[in-house]
Order: structure tokens, then sequence, then C-alpha cells
């Protein structure tokens, strides 16, 4: 899958990363007041261009995304990698580009509504398997 050419991972301070498809998405998500106030740590393109999150009229305007001409690949592939660590326990560590495909992938697929997950734990196939069973786990009743 190639990703889009305006991708942006923006890593906070609890160092989560939040993907963005494109400079709009990201500028249309991100709030003004948390960029002002230094919530964003670093924003980078999957190759390790550095960009520049700014808020130039503070916290009740809008958010501006530009691109900058510096380059810190070692920071982004540090970053992703200590994003795997704390956030995908379990998971094999990916590189930036993988990171980035992995995160639109999952944002992608599909999402079972709650009443949809309810019917799939409750169904006949289900009885006694996994968490249906905390509904009625009892034999003796």
């Amino acid at each position: 899958m190639d990703l889009p050419p305006d991708t942006v991972l923006v890593f906070d301070r609890d160092e989560d990363l939040i993907l963005f498809e494109s400079f709009v998405h990201a500028t249309n998500y991100l709030e003004a007041i948390d960029v002002s106030e230094g919530e964003y740590t670093a924003a980078y393109t999957p190759d390790g261009r550095l960009l520049a999150l700014t808020a130039p009229e503070a916290w009740e305007g809008t958010v501006v995304l530009t691109r900058t001409d510096g380059v810190d690949l070692a920071d982004l592939e540090r970053r992703v990698a200590r994003y795997w660590q704390l956030h995908q326990a379990g998971q094999p560590p990916r590189d930036p580009l993988q990171t980035a495909r992995f995160l639109i992938d999952r944002d992608n697929q599909p999402r079972k509504g709650w009443v949809k997950r309810l019917t799939d734990l409750l169904s006949p196939d289900n009885r006694g398997n996994g968490p249906a069973s905390l509904l009625h786990d009892h034999p003796d009743e």
C-alpha cells in the first residue's frame, strides 16, 4: 500500500503517535490550544522530514502545519520505536513507513458496533466461551 503523499506523524507529550493522511486532516483535527501549550512534541513526514506545528493566533486560532528544511530520521525512528514499546506491547516494532501503513490500515478497518459485539457474545455458538460465559457461568443454577 502506498502512503498518501502528505502523511503526517505527530507525537504528543505521552509519546503517543497520531497519524494523519494529509496536512488538512492534521490541521482540522489538532486544536490550537494544545499546539500553543506544547502538547505535541514533534511532527514528521514518514521519511523523517521535520514539520512545524504552530498556532499563530494562540489558543483561539487555527493550527498551521508547514514543511521545514530539517530532516531527522534517527529521531523519528527512536520515537516510533518508543511508541511500539509503550502502546503496541507484544507486537514487533516497525519502522516509520511500516508504522504509518499499519495505523492507516487499522484505522480503515470496519468496526463492529456495541450491539453487534453483544449479539455475537450471546449467540449460541459462543455460549460458554470467553466473555460470554461471564453472563451466566454458574452450572448449578
